[in-house]
């Protein structure tokens, strides 16, 4: 069943509006009622409990007495008792009554004459039918129904009130204030029911409008956890709660800009004392042995020799790093054109490793490729294969820079299917120190480095895997870093499986 809440805010409205219109009338018509019901339960009918306290509406008592036995005498059968009580109203009003029944006298007034009653009913009346006639000379009225019912009223003197004693009178203001009470408090409690219920229902709209007020000055002050959307939420069809849910997602999405533009800004950051730091080695070591050259410090041919190669090596550590910052920072723009094409993952990894085995391995790394793909079929994918190739370059620069101790790191690059072949899995795993599971996040941040003091600038710029990350998701792809089971650091790249529209490429 549906609630009141749950109404649109503007059916609401015209509820609430119904409510306040026809809410007094109603409560006003039942204490009518129940007026009427107790005078009747008294006796004597509340015509006559009117004419009592009220003589004035004796002339309007009177008529409701002659509608009421007219509409007795209208039904085929009936029995003087329904009259009785309305006769006895037009006695105590000075009226005398005669009625007959198919020509039979049913009732008469005490004291009165019925011929002399019906004489002067007809005597002031030209119609044989109805008539009414109420002058300042007396009253008379006749009535002769479809069904044979004739009544006959006559009172030949003004109506006057009858005298009443002190102790009547105070009845009689008695009864008038308490109907004045009950009437009052009718009134009342209307007026306190409708403004309950325009309460309940403009608390209902108030409510997510003072929630929404709140955010709003939360949101100017910098507060964005200051919901806009009340505690017990709001109904679907709500106009007020939809603003109200619409205003909320706008102020979780500055809180979320917020959030980003502080990380971006967090970045900035540490990207410039990274690259602070990282220039700074090379450019001290450039600036010092320049000096010991111009010094004379290098006197000998040899010490000449040393001093130029090491310049040139810093020379080289510093191209590599501007080399690096500003691929990152096309990257970070999305301003890199890829040359993608259709390459079978399984072909291009598997002749990389034979070309650069020996290379790899002079340098301290052994590496091993594992096709997992079932029947070795071919896995198509779309990417640029120099830029996928740096990538390659930079997952095992960074397994050899940071393989520990060790003289020789074994590293194994594996390739398979998932996801029902619609998913082509690249695994890099060593089996070096390895990450903390904490850390493993941030290794794709620029110049993370799990060596908080960034004293080993010769290992490295920190930019390699954050490079990787965004040649990688350039190209549609994903790549993560894992625990390798057994100890070591294991990078996943994956990448969509594609139709081979073009001729693969090893």
């Amino acid at each position: 069943m549906m609630h009141l809440r749950e109404l649109p805010t503007g059916t609401r409205l015209i509820v609430m509006c119904f409510v306040l219109a026809f809410l007094p009338i109603v409560v006003l018509a039942a204490t009518l009622v129940l007026v009427i019901a107790g005078m009747n339960h008294l006796g004597g009918g509340w015509e006559s409990r009117m004419v009592e306290l009220w003589p004035r509406t004796a002339p309007i008592a009177v008529h409701f007495a002659i509608q009421r036995m007219c509409d007795i005498a209208d039904r085929p059968a009936w029995s003087l008792h329904e009259m009785e009580e309305q006769c006895r109203l037009l006695e105590g009003a000075g009226i005398a009554v005669f009625v007959r029944k198919d020509g039979v006298p049913e009732y008469l007034s005490q004291g009165a004459d019925a011929a002399q009653v019906e004489r002067a009913a007809k005597a002031r009346t030209e119609s044989d039918q109805a008539s009414l006639v109420w002058t300042e000379m007396g009253f008379t009225y006749l009535y002769r129904s479809p069904s044979g019912a004739e009544i006959y009223a006559a009172g030949d003197k003004p109506l006057k009130r009858q005298a009443l004693t002190a102790a009547q009178r105070e009845a009689r203001n008695q009864g008038r204030w308490l109907l004045y009470g009950v009437f009052g408090l009718a009134i009342f409690v209307a007026l306190l029911l409708g403004l309950l219920f325009v309460r309940m229902l403009t608390r209902q709209v108030l409510r997510p409008l003072a929630a929404m007020r709140r955010s709003a000055a939360a949101i100017e002050q910098g507060d964005y956890d200051v919901p806009a959307v009340p505690a017990g939420g709001l109904a679907p069809s709500d106009e007020v709660g939809a603003t109200c849910r619409s205003f909320d997602k706008m102020r979780l999405g500055l809180a979320a800009a917020r959030a980003e533009r502080e990380r971006y800004e967090k970045n900035r950051k540490e990207l410039l004392a990274g690259i602070s730091h990282d220039l700074r080695t090379p450019l001290t070591a450039l600036k010092g042995y320049a000096s010991g050259i111009l010094d004379g410090v290098a006197r000998t041919e040899e010490k000449r020799t040393h001093y130029v190669t090491q310049i040139f090596r810093s020379a080289t550590i510093l191209e590599h790093l501007v080399e690096n910052l500003f691929l990152f920072s096309k990257l970070d723009l999305g301003r890199v054109d890829f040359q993608v094409t259709t390459v079978d993952l399984c072909a291009y990894l598997e002749d990389y490793v034979s070309e650069r085995a020996a290379w790899y391995e002079d340098q301290g790394l052994a590496l091993r490729f594992s096709d997992a793909t079932e029947g070795r079929e071919p896995l198509f994918v779309r990417l640029d294969p120099q830029e996928y190739q740096r990538v390659v370059e930079n997952i095992l620069g960074n397994a050899k820079k940071y393989g520990g101790a060790a003289p020789s790191v074994d590293i194994m690059l594996a390739v398979q299917a998932a996801g029902g072949g619609r998913t082509a899995v690249v695994r890099f795993a060593d089996h070096g120190p390895g990450v903390p599971d904490a850390e493993l996040p941030r290794l794709f941040e620029s110049f993370y480095r799990t060596d908080k003091a960034r004293s080993e600038t010769q290992k490295g710029s920190g930019l390699g895997l954050a490079i990787a990350r965004g040649v990688v998701t350039g190209m549609g792809g994903r790549i993560r870093a894992e625990a390798t089971p057994g100890g070591g650091l294991t990078i996943v790249t994956a990448w969509p499986v594609h139709d081979a529209d073009d001729t693969p490429q090893a």
